[in-house]
């Protein structure tokens, strides 16, 4: 099988186009270019499977009391999200129950690779720092508890234990465990410096839930999170909800350690609506607004997220995209010795389509394709914001901007369609046809918008650029919901107008499926004109109806349903660049210039008269009376004064050269 994408990220940067080869569950080979490819991927990103080293469960499902359908079920979750590897982790328990759980947990690794094995948190912990786990259950690491552990199931599947360096016992069960091949993380601690340097020399490799349920980091004392992000043999795992730890601290502890590793420490909760409840390490633990479980004395249980989403808060706090994927993929994996992670050669078949925003839209785990989600379409709601009107006032509007900034990446995306959709129209009009917009609401209004704002910018004729608009110009100030269900006045207005096959339309509609933008497109296709869609769903109506579609994918919207935001600027801004390119095209500009702008009042013509004076370093007196005699005509006045030709030459030579000021100057 073979995968060409535009847009990669390899383990460690952003790269592309290029092809995947896959056989055999793994990489074969990553050609530069587009090869022959099964499956073309024309936008977002192809990149290694996420790795979660720190998930107590997800979806009504615990790792500790999984059954075999629970297992599977949470293998499908998550894989479908993007998580096509995870260490399920089971926290402080009495060892009898650790060793029921990993028997558990060894039949369902036999049927799901994905499981990696059993990270075991506890329960050789501080009792100062045991934050959710429960006291009467704690244990020194001590020979006998060590030999009890590791007697039976636990021993097999066994593949990270997090324990406490400053124990007694704690630095030669370190050095057992690592002999063992079993990798160990500090955690759970009050350990200082020296003792957490003291747990890594004895082999410790991992710090977990770094900032939580661990000694302070200070100016003078370092602790363990002063170790943890700079002692070269650990890797830190921080747990990036944005409520276990602050977001601008999750942002420099990415920035200040290149070893950093995201990891959700979810509980059965994640996935699940606000307010349900499940019993989490021997208490209830209850699933708040904040999207974080809590027990019944308001103790954070864990995290309430998968890792996608966790990936997704990571762009949004700032940290650069290719950090918060290697992150999430190469890094974990590097910290176990897992031959996935990355797109190269010879690595695990475990990949991701991404959209531009970092949704799942389709999942290979060994090179076999998981079952696809349903795309989330503009309109779908974000549970996440449940608490949405509770947040501080700069946190709402970093979630507008950063919802905007994912746009603009799927804008980006985009630009290949919207390049064809550019060159078509132009054609078009070269060939003396006209530039229809369809649309209803805001994106009628944001067409109608653009073909206003045409004329005075690039001195267009009357005519050439036609909004129609479901409900009519009126429905530009008055909003009239109910006409965009009008199939018949779409069909009406182009006959209006004689729309013709020498014609474009360009349908525009967030769904992809307005009726009336619909029906035109149908409409103009049927009597031979070239068809256009701006949509901001995949594979929709509009889309498939088109002869070339810029699909958009701007994703769910801060407030669902109101595409008057991402959705809309989105449009606005792909018109912007359709229209303007399309007026390059036709020789409508000079450089930088709108030499095709006629000056009709007072500032328009001192922006002319700086045009000509820039364009041809005659003084502002010479500007303004050429400008008079060419009517205000920047093009005209630019060619005379160059070629030093008189107004109606100039204007002849101009139309010789099909209207280009850089051709008529040759």
């Amino acid at each position: 099988m073979r995968i060409f994408a535009q847009r990669l990220f390899d383990g460690e940067q952003f790269t592309g186009p290029a092809t995947v080869e896959i056989a055999g569950g793994r990489i074969v080979s990553v050609q530069p270019g587009e090869g022959a490819a099964d499956i073309r991927l024309a936008h977002g990103v192809l990149g290694p499977g996420l790795i979660d080293l720190h998930n107590n469960g997800a979806f009504g499902v615990d790792c500790a009391t999984a059954t075999p359908e629970g297992w599977d079920c949470f293998v499908a979750g998550l894989a479908a999200r993007g998580v096509t590897a995870v260490l399920p982790t089971i926290i402080t328990a009495p060892l009898a129950e650790i060793a029921a759980a990993a028997a558990r947990l060894r039949a369902a690794m036999a049927r799901h690779p994905g499981l990696l094995g059993l990270h075991l948190e506890g329960p050789f912990l501080a009792p100062p720092k045991r934050g959710a786990h429960r006291a009467d259950w704690l244990r020194l690491p001590d020979d006998a508890a060590l030999d009890e552990l590791l007697a039976g199931p636990v021993a097999e599947v066994l593949r990270l234990i997090t324990l406490a360096p400053e124990l007694p016992h704690a630095l030669a069960a370190i050095t057992r465990f690592t002999h063992a091949g079993i990798t160990v993380s500090l955690g759970h601690t009050a350990a200082d410096a020296g003792q957490m340097r003291a747990g890594a020399d004895a082999g410790a490799r991992l710090v977990t839930h770094l900032f939580n349920a661990q000694s302070a980091l200070g100016h003078r004392a370092p602790g363990a999170p002063g170790v943890a992000m700079t002692d070269p043999r650990l890797s830190p795992c921080i747990i990036v909800d944005g409520v276990h730890v602050d977001p601008v601290v999750v942002q420099m502890a990415f920035a200040a350690c290149p070893r950093a590793i995201a990891v959700t420490d979810s509980i059965a909760l994640a996935g699940l609506e606000a307010g349900a409840t499940l019993e989490f390490g021997g208490a209830t633990a209850l699933l708040g607004p904040d999207g974080v479980g809590h027990r019944a004395d308001g103790t954070i249980a864990g995290a309430a997220i998968t890792l996608d989403e966790g990936l997704r808060r990571m762009v949004s706090f700032g940290i650069p995209p290719e950090v918060a994927l290697a992150a999430a993929t190469s890094r974990p994996a590097a910290a176990l010795g897992l031959d996935a992670g990355r797109i190269r050669p010879g690595a695990l078949a475990d990949l991701v389509w991404w959209s531009d925003d970092f949704h799942a839209l389709q999942v290979w785990q060994a090179g076999v394709a998981a079952p696809a989600r349903k795309p989330r379409g503009t309109e779908a709601p974000r549970l996440e914001l449940m608490d949405l009107e509770e947040r501080g006032t700069e946190d709402i509007v970093r979630l507008f901007l950063g919802q905007e900034t994912s746009a603009l990446r799927a804008l980006n995306a985009a630009s290949p369609a919207l390049a064809r959709l550019v060159d078509a129209v132009a054609a078009r009009l070269q060939a003396g046809g006209r530039l229809f917009y369809a649309g209803a609401g805001t994106s009628g209004r944001l067409g109608f918008l653009d073909a206003v704002e045409c004329r005075p910018t690039f001195g267009v004729e009357p005519g050439l650029i036609i909004p129609l608009l479901a409900g009519g110009p009126e429905a530009f100030i008055k909003a009239a919901e109910g006409a965009e269900d009008d199939e018949e006045a779409a069909r009406i207005a182009l006959e209006e107008h004689g729309f013709n096959a020498g014609d474009a339309l360009v349908g525009i509609a967030a769904s992809g499926s307005t009726p009336f933008t619909l029906a035109a497109l149908r409409h103009a296709g049927a009597l031979g004109g070239l068809t256009g869609a701006i949509v901001n769903n995949g594979g929709s109506t509009m889309a498939r109806a088109a002869d070339i579609a810029v699909e958009i994918l701007s994703g769910p919207e801060i407030i669902a349903g109101s595409t008057r935001l991402s959705a809309g600027t989105a449009e606005k801004i792909a018109l912007n660049t359709l229209s303007s390119a399309v007026m390059i095209r036709l020789g409508k500009t000079y450089g930088p210039f709108m030499v095709d702008m006629r000056a009709s009042n007072a500032k328009l013509r001192r922006r002319a008269a700086t045009m000509v004076m820039a364009l041809t370093d005659v003084d502002e007196a010479r500007a303004s009376l050429e400008l008079e005699a060419c009517e205000m005509h920047v093009k005209l006045a630019v060619l005379a004064i160059k070629l030093g030709l008189p107004p109606e030459t100039a204007r002849e030579k101009l139309a010789a050269s099909g209207g280009s000021l850089r051709r008529a100057l040759l």
